[in-house]
């Protein structure tokens, strides 16, 4: 369903007749002004300058709202959208997807920081492989202050993202940029999804035949607040695995649901702290290469 918005972007927007290359789309809800402003000059100050950023923001907070609209109007690339009503996060990525104009959209966070070579390395790799529809890259884990705590590695071949997708995400969400077409023919995300609406979309589009990849680079600085998911978080992970089930590879997809179901039921302190150990556990380490 279409939803009702207003827009606003910076002064010759409107004379931008000719559509970018990539369209990044970026939720917004409350951010802090000073984090906000600092994720979307990072996306300002790509080397790659052929996009557009359009920000769905639902902020409830007047001085996000003032901050987003501010940026905004200095950047003619930028475009601010406001929903009528409050939609949540799937919905809004729907709405961004409708919006663009570009043949590739690009995933961000309004609380991450863009490498400055990240649109530049994925457009140059995704007009050098036609055949891959679904693009990541490396995360830099950051605290709240910018401080590095770990390096989130992905594995590069198609193959190998298959075989841990079984498993977990072995695409991270606010790195990925995605053939527009792909979308148009297999569907977005789904709304009804509160949290691993990724996990769904990236299940689906595998179902299809889709092809993944992604750059051995790191591409974002990802802020993450706790490293406990909400319980709700396994709740959709295992609906998305359960909904996807086809029978090529079933005994991984069995063995996966069970895994899943089985780390659900663990008590989430246990689950906070076996995951610092297995995350956040090298915070000083280079990049290592990921497995091919």
């Amino acid at each position: 369903m279409t939803q009702t918005y207003r827009e606003s972007r910076g002064a010759g927007g409107e004379s931008l007749l000719t559509p970018p290359e990539i369209s990044l789309v970026v939720p917004l809800f409350n951010e802090r002004p000073e984090i906000l402003q600092e994720s979307l000059k990072s996306v300002a100050d790509q080397t790659f300058g052929d996009f557009e950023c359009i920000v769905i923001d639902e902020s409830t907070m007047p001085e996000t709202i003032a901050a987003c609209e501010a940026f905004c109007s200095t950047d003619a690339r930028f475009r601010h959208i406001r929903p009528e009503q409050r939609i949540g996060l799937a919905a809004s990525l729907n709405l961004g997807i409708e919006l663009a104009r570009a043949p590739f959209i690009a995933r961000f966070d309004s609380d991450d920081i863009c490498l400055p070579e990240r649109l530049s390395l994925q457009s140059d790799f995704m007009r050098n492989q036609p055949d891959v529809d679904v693009l990541g890259g490396q995360l830099e884990v950051i605290d709240e202050q910018g401080r590095t705590l770990a390096f989130r590695v992905h594995p590069n071949s198609h193959e190998e993202i298959q075989r841990q997708m079984h498993f977990t995400t072995p695409v991270a969400h606010p790195t990925v940029i995605i053939r527009k077409r792909v979308l148009e023919a297999y569907g977005a995300y789904d709304p009804s999804f509160r949290n691993a609406e990724d996990l769904d979309l990236w299940l689906r589009l595998s179902n299809h035949g889709v092809r993944f990849a992604n750059v051995p680079h790191v591409l974002v600085k990802y802020r993450q607040q706790t490293t406990l998911r909400p319980a709700r978080h396994w709740r959709f992970n295992l609906k998305a695995r359960v909904r996807n089930f086809g029978v090529s590879h079933w005994p991984r997809r069995c063995a996966g649901i069970c895994a899943i179901l089985i780390w659900s039921i663990v008590p989430r302190n246990w689950q906070q702290g076996i995951t610092r150990r297995l995350v956040l556990s090298d915070a000083q380490q280079p990049l290592r290469e990921p497995q091919q």
